[in-house]
């Protein structure tokens, strides 16, 4: 078979254009008889190969779920006083920032800590006096040391109970509040993911549930719903890519870290859970999102990165290496995606050397040789 090289100018077409954005680089090239493809040293430099090898195979399905906010990173506000809630500053999905004031509650129990912290006051200056009165005679030998130790007690008691006291009311922020109001402030920043509390509201101690849910969302929980048909194919670890409806050209990747145990009889369906980063803050709980639940099958297949295989005339090419400078066009039969690789049937067989980057070049090169 004959071989002809010449030089040539290669300009990129409108497809290259759209992907790089930048105006193509022009590279000399040389044919063998329309078989193979030369590039010259310094073009051959933008070229990256890479060996067809096997990887582990996967199976993908698609499903839906939900968005919740993150149970291990947030704050849940009870009520510490009982009373009457006067003014909420703060709404459902509001960012607040630590020592922020979320609602004023009108307490009876204000008062009740006043007036213990006042008891607690004059009992402490009672025995105060009572003790230094003491200790003067135990000096003159008037007081007897039981009498001593019992008056250092005494004040000891009372110094520890207002002590308590005085802290329970700095606590409260009742210090200096004749107006017996609570003020409720953010114990850390983030968003305020639950709101269970309205002005005028009575509110109590004994109540279990929480009046703020605070999250700074920095990290989000996906719950996936997974049929009982397709619990096999799930396993702790495997990746989860998400994708909410919101923003359907966003996809957000994790790895599934608990599986729930309990099957819900109407639906049969099983929670599964992955923990996203959620640091650009455009996941909101409650969202709903498409979920592609991408699982190991243990078996292997001969793959490429998807980047090296290019459609051509409704068929499928690689650009195989065969020396140094030489490449050739390779009709190769495709499979399924595996991630980012594209699986391979017929045409490459393991081992074979394959143009990665500037594949597409090769190709226009090897097509418009004469």
């Amino acid at each position: 078979m004959k071989s002809y090289k010449f030089p040539f100018i290669l300009l990129l077409t409108s497809l290259i254009v759209s992907c790089s954005k930048e105006e193509a680089k022009v590279e000399e090239v040389a044919s063998t008889a329309k078989s193979s493809v030369q590039v010259s040293d310094e073009a051959l430099k933008n070229v990256t190969t890479v060996r067809a090898d096997s990887i582990n195979d996967f199976s993908k399905f698609n499903t839906v779920g939900e968005i919740s906010f993150d149970e291990d990173n947030v704050v849940r506000i009870f009520p510490i006083v009982s009373g009457s809630v006067e003014k909420v500053y703060v709404s459902l999905g509001d960012y607040v920032k630590s020592g922020q004031r979320l609602a004023t509650i009108l307490s009876t129990d204000v008062i009740a800590f006043q007036k213990e912290y006042s008891i607690a006051k004059f009992n402490l200056e009672v025995a105060e006096k009572g003790f230094e009165r003491t200790k003067e005679l135990f000096k003159s030998n008037i007081a007897s040391t039981k009498d001593y130790t019992e008056a250092e007690n005494q004040y000891n008691n009372a110094l520890a109970e207002f002590r308590e006291k005085e802290k329970k009311l700095e606590l409260y922020g009742a210090s200096n509040n004749p107006d017996a109001v609570f003020e409720l402030y953010a114990p850390k920043s983030g968003f305020i993911v639950e709101r269970n509390v309205n002005e005028g509201q009575q509110i109590r101690t004994d109540n279990n549930a929480s009046i703020f849910t605070i999250s700074d969302l920095k990290t989000i929980w996906v719950w996936a719903n997974i049929y009982e048909s397709d619990l096999s194919k799930v396993h702790v670890g495997d990746t989860m890519e998400v994708t909410a409806l919101a923003y359907p050209e966003k996809v957000y990747k994790g790895t599934v870290s608990k599986i729930n145990t309990i099957l819900d009889r109407d639906s049969r369906i099983i929670k599964v859970r992955t923990e996203v980063d959620n640091t650009d803050a455009l996941l909101k709980p409650e969202m709903f999102a498409s979920v592609t639940m991408v699982s190991s099958i243990g078996s292997r297949v001969l793959a490429l990165p998807t980047a090296s295989v290019i459609t051509e005339s409704n068929k499928t090419f690689v650009m195989k290496q065969l020396g140094k400078n030489e490449f050739t066009k390779v009709e190769v039969k495709v499979g399924k995606t595996v991630g980012d690789h594209t699986q391979i049937l017929d045409g490459v067989k393991a081992g074979d050397i394959i143009a990665r980057d500037y594949s597409l070049f090769l190709m226009t090169a090897f097509n418009n040789a004469k």
